[in-house]
């Protein structure tokens, strides 16, 4: 089943969920008759007591005592109503949770969309090593920048117009770890197209946020050949664009990130629940049998009466 479908699903799911949801529909029914019965009945009180003779104590022994008795007939019943809407509503809880965990596995053993939901939740530790590795590439490539432009005025022979030896390999550390940080910024955008890829056609889409790929190796191999003043504003704009990297991308792709798995979390819940909610409704409407209310709901209430964690409610 690519994505949850009702027309499918009615027909596939195991019949012990079919029975948890066909007695919560009956119970449904049950609870809307008596809050019916109760709205009545709490009427007939209020009708009661706005009947009241003026100065009942002064009235005869027997007025007083039938109207008081009649009103505290009508609250007994309402307290009755009360009770059996409260175990009525226990009770619904109860198989909802059964119900919806059940849903949950059978959702994902057999629906495609909910499966590629639950897949999303592996990105997260991938993207969070990915940028892990990133910054760690980029830190290192942004100290051996800081290095090589210091150096660069310093050692530089101005009638040979090359730079010392120490400031060329000091380039070249830095040229091998600008194809680093270019390889994790690959890795890392290459999750997030992934991740994209996976979830695009589904409920759970999500764009993710791209790294900006820059020539970083590129131009640090061009500053070899440049002069003082030059390779300087070069260093200054490497320099720049990795601080840049490493404190407002990376920040925001992770945050993002987070946001994300977080979001995740709570749509795969929706999912199970929305699912639910289409189930129930289809057993409301087409499962219950108005002359057998009465007798599943008892069937239903001794049933699960009986376990610990719904009797100690």
């Amino acid at each position: 089943m690519r994505s949850f479908n009702l027309a499918e699903a009615v027909h596939k799911i195991p019949s012990a969920l079919e029975d948890i949801l066909v007695r919560g529909a009956y119970l449904e029914h049950s609870a809307r008759a008596l809050e019916q019965s109760r709205r009545e009945q709490e009427s007939r009180l209020q009708t009661m007591r706005a009947s009241q003779p003026p100065f009942l104590f002064l009235r005869p022994k027997g007025t007083r005592e039938a109207f008081l008795a009649a009103t505290n007939n009508t609250t007994a019943d309402l307290e009755v109503f009360d009770r059996a809407l409260a175990l009525n509503k226990r009770l619904s809880d109860h198989l909802r949770a059964c119900s919806e965990e059940m849903l949950e596995k059978w959702l994902a053993a057999y629906c495609e969309e909910y499966q590629l939901g639950l897949a999303a939740a592996r990105f997260a530790e991938d993207w969070e090593n990915a940028l892990t590795r990133a910054t760690e590439q980029a830190q290192a490539f942004l100290k051996i920048l800081g290095t090589a432009r210091n150096m660069a005025p310093a050692g530089y022979d101005r009638v040979r117009e090359v730079f010392s030896p120490g400031t060329y390999e000091a380039i070249n550390q830095a040229h091998t770890l600008a194809l680093k940080v270019e390889a994790e910024i690959a890795a890392t955008n290459k999750i997030a197209k992934e991740h994209d890829s996976l979830l695009g056609k589904t409920v759970f889409n999500d764009p993710m946020p791209r790294l900006e790929q820059e020539p970083y190796a590129s131009v640090v191999a061009q500053i070899s050949s440049l002069p003082p003043m030059s390779a300087q504003i070069e260093f200054n704009r490497v320099i720049a664009a990795v601080e840049d990297l490493i404190n407002r991308e990376m920040v925001i792709l992770r945050e993002r990130m987070r946001e994300s798995t977080h979001q995740q979390t709570g749509r795969t819940a929706t999912y199970v629940r929305n699912a639910w909610n289409v189930l129930h409704n289809h057993a409301v409407a087409h499962s219950v049998e108005v002359e057998h209310i009465g007798a599943v709901v008892e069937q239903t209430e001794r049933t699960y009466m009986a376990q610990s964690a719904l009797a100690a409610s």
